[in-house]
């Protein structure tokens, strides 16, 4: 067996007479799903305040889907890791920086995107919201931050998502077999929300369900400081959402 050392001169050679037309190449994506918890307004006592969880929506500012609400996220520059566009592009559209920022999904629809060929690599965000100030910049007109539902409803999957007077709904259904390890699901209608972004969320909420019981993670949604009783209020908010 050779050693990766030896074939470099080999390789070299081969790349210099390579053809690069001979494979078409999609652009990458970074799609970034960001989560709060929010504490009641006008309640000053944090244990007893009722909790929200929240996701972030930006609106788009030009075409395609200008004027829809998406997920904030933009294409990999040359020479950039993907957790390094995610970063860069939650901070350029939202002006928000996250601790705690993981990959948890690739969505490869050849028709996901109507501008060419798009993989787009999803990423889940967790901030505790009392604490941050979004504003929105670069290709984003607006953000803002909506109450989430995601319930099973006869066979079917509805997710909801409001603020104020901007509501957004789909309609899923669980494509889940035997072999799978993790839900997936499928777009029966969904008219209100850019691209595919409806699925990123369905499966981002379903992600950080599976995590809040087996990891510690419902920590990133808390302060410094905190109670037994705003832990439990944190997972049961979490938990709720996607029952």
């Amino acid at each position: 067996m050779k050693k990766k050392i030896e074939t470099l001169q080999a390789n070299k050679e081969f790349v210099r007479t390579y053809d690069d037309s001979k494979y078409e190449k999609p652009s990458v994506t970074a799609d970034i799903v960001i989560f709060g918890i929010f504490t009641s307004v006008g309640n000053y006592e944090r244990e007893t305040s009722e909790k929200k969880l929240k996701v972030l929506l930006i609106q788009r500012g030009a075409a395609p889907f200008e004027g829809c609400y998406a997920l904030p996220g933009g294409f990999v520059h040359r020479g950039e890791r993907i957790e390094e566009a995610a970063e860069r592009e939650l901070w350029e559209e939202t002006n928000l920086n996250c601790s705690f920022l993981e990959q948890f999904g690739t969505y490869s629809n050849p028709d996901r995107d109507p501008r060419r060929w798009v993989i787009s690599n999803g990423f889940l965000a967790l901030i505790c919201a009392d604490y941050e100030k979004i504003k929105a910049g670069d290709d984003a007109s607006d953000a803002k931050w909506f109450d989430i539902s995601f319930l099973k409803t006869g066979e079917e999957w509805l997710l909801q998502l409001t603020h104020e007077e901007d509501k957004i709904c789909a309609r899923l259904k669980e494509t889940t077999s035997e072999r799978d390890i993790k839900r997936k699901f499928e777009t029966i209608e969904s008219n209100d929300i850019a691209f595919d972004h409806q699925l990123i969320i369905a499966d981002a909420i379903t992600q950080l369900r599976k995590w809040m019981t087996e990891t510690k993670i419902a920590f990133r949604l808390l302060p410094e400081k905190f109670t037994q009783k705003e832990l439990q209020q944190i997972q049961k908010v979490i938990l709720e959402s996607n029952s």
